[in-house]
């Protein structure tokens, strides 16, 4: 009884009633409530849509706080808005006489700081939901700063996204090499604290004396070959000028996993051109590339990236997918044009300003007005020059991708040396594809071109397309069987390109398991059915069609006419 008339006096000075003082209780308790666990594995886009930070998963909204290191940089950084925190792990001494086994908050040359990394993670986590990126300078620094994390976690929750960051390989321009040991490096995580985000790049040098020095092929290629069995997430730091010149590479490499992303940065005097931004952006999801790069490039950037009106510059040997963003990422929502031949090719391109999709030319070649043979696009009527085509369809705003089918061998060069003319010219924005019925092993056919000329052609002369190869007509009258799969396979088994194999609805009903193989070995592959009114009707073509969307989901495109498209929709809504 006495307490309570304590209490109801102090409510009552406090001119606060007791239904009110319980609600305060209440939001105390709710305040100081525990906010929901995130590992430090975790998805950081992910983190930060959950805080509020950002409204969609966009790497463009991340913002990063450079060399957060000494304990003045580490005050200004906690008090930012950056959502990210980059800070430098070196060992303290490093490679003197003096040299310890305390990892310290120091960028090379510096090799002495106010600031252990021990004190900067109690910080951190003590005053601050951001997320870290921690850069190791030194192998020497990795252990025993694991070893903290470790214990530091069995402590407390870090409770926020974990990026470990080395440079493992040389890259562009680097004439000695200064990596960080990879496999020790990757072999210290996996053991210590496998539980982060990866972030693992090459060791680079730009300069304006050599601006056209890029990474390589064979330079991706080995970090994929490093990394590509490993259970993280992996973000690879990219030089950003670099990236536009290399940009077929890159795009093989972040479709050959879903954990893969890259993070643009800059270097401080980087002459970054806002469009070779533009160019990497229109051809990722917004969720793969992080930027973190300095203004007033970026700010320039942004407002050019989020203008939905502008015109995207696409890579035209990109998937697809990435282009015309189809329905629950399904191909067969992509709608074909012009592949029937009762079609008039004049009529298929007067649709392009009310609709999208995929335009579909048969290439030979003819004599021009002054007498050379130029590629043309085949019409019932007369050919049409396959550049006054190709230039037409860049003029039009709607998303629209181009398929070549060439019809005869001497129509190849010649079309690859003008799509690599326009290219040059920046008059070829659209996603070009390159189909031919080839001759190689078990499909052995007189009067088709061998595949390995195909192949060596397209490197050779314009290798940023999509690469489509058939079999000849008389190979597949039986379906298509194991023989034909996997010597298709082995044919094109070094090529870095998106390759879609080209398959007809027709022999597929006859024989289709093996195509399945097609696959299975790696991501950039897919596969197209088509059908046409010349192989028969769209019952003839319907079981073909029918075997393949029932078994296989994903990867498959469907070129066929939009009579047979609607009713195969219509047959898979209701079956």
């Amino acid at each position: 009884v006495f307490c309570q008339i304590c209490c109801e006096s102090v409510l009552k000075m406090n001119n606060i009633s007791p239904k009110n003082y319980l609600l305060r209780i209440f939001l105390d308790i709710s305040d100081s409530a525990p906010k929901p666990a995130f590992e430090t594995d975790g998805d950081l886009l992910e983190y930060l849509l959950n805080l509020g930070s950002i409204d969609r998963k966009d790497g463009l909204l991340v913002t990063w706080y450079h060399s957060a290191n000494k304990k003045s940089e580490l005050a200004a950084a906690l008090k930012s808005d950056a959502m990210v925190l980059e800070a430098d792990v070196n060992i303290e001494g490093h490679n003197t006489r003096n040299e310890t086994d305390k990892p310290i908050m120091a960028h090379p040359p510096t090799i002495y700081s106010d600031n252990s990394f021990q004190e900067w993670l109690d910080v951190v986590l003590n005053s601050s939901s951001k997320g870290i990126k921690l850069d190791f300078k030194s192998i020497k620094a990795v252990g025993p700063s694991l070893d903290i994390l470790l214990k530091k976690s069995s402590e407390v929750k870090l409770n926020r996204p974990l990026w470990l960051n080395a440079d493992i390989l040389m890259g562009p321009n680097v004439p000695i090499n200064t990596a960080v040991n990879a496999s020790l490096f990757l072999s210290l995580i996996q053991e210590k604290y496998p539980n982060c985000t990866l972030s693992l790049g090459w060791t680079t040098l730009y300069s304006f004396l050599f601006p056209n020095k890029t990474y390589t092929q064979k330079m991706i290629q080995k970090m994929h070959s490093i990394v590509g069995t490993l259970p993280q997430r992996v973000t690879f730091p990219v030089r950003a000028v670099m990236v536009r010149l290399a940009w077929p590479h890159f795009s093989w490499l972040l479709a050959q996993s879903d954990r893969y992303s890259l993070t643009l940065w800059q270097g401080k005097t980087d002459p970054i051109r806002v469009e070779d931004l533009l160019f990497i952006r229109d051809n990722s999801r917004a969720e793969q590339i992080y930027y973190d790069i300095y203004d007033p490039v970026l700010a320039q950037f942004k407002e050019a990236a989020l203008n939905s009106t502008r015109k995207r510059f696409y890579y035209p040997g990109g998937n697809l997918l990435d282009y015309f963003h189809p329905a629950d990422s399904d191909e067969l929502w992509i709608e074909w044009y012009g592949m029937d031949h009762y079609e008039n090719r004049l009529e298929t391109l007067s649709i392009l300003k009310d609709k999208r999709g995929m335009i579909a030319l048969d290439i030979a070649l003819q004599n021009s007005t002054i007498g050379n043979l130029i590629p043309v696009a085949l019409s019932p009527s007369a050919g049409l020059p396959l550049e006054q085509c190709l230039i037409t369809v860049s003029r039009h705003l709607n998303p629209w991708g181009i398929y070549l089918n060439i019809t005869e061998s001497g129509a190849l060069r010649p079309t690859l040396e003008l799509l690599s003319k326009l290219y040059a010219q920046n008059l070829l924005w659209n996603p070009i594809w390159i189909s031919m019925a080839l001759s190689f092993g078990s499909f052995e056919t007189p009067g088709y071109m061998q595949g390995e000329e195909f192949l060596t052609a397209i490197n050779s002369i314009f290798p940023y397309v999509t690469v489509a190869p058939g079999w000849p007509r008389e190979v597949i009258t039986a379906g298509y069987t194991d023989p034909l799969i996997d010597d298709m396979l082995t044919l094109c088994k070094d090529l870095w390109q998106q390759v879609s194999f080209q398959l007809e609805a027709v022999p597929l009903s006859r024989s289709w398991l093996a195509t399945t193989k097609l696959l299975e070995i790696s991501p950039s592959y897919t596969i197209t059915v088509q059908h046409s009114y010349s192989e028969g009707s769209y019952c003839d073509g319907f079981p073909g069609l029918r075997s393949i969307r029932t078994h296989i989901q994903k990867g498959v495109y469907y070129k066929i006419p939009r009579q047979c498209r609607n009713a195969l929709m219509a047959d898979v809504l209701t079956s």
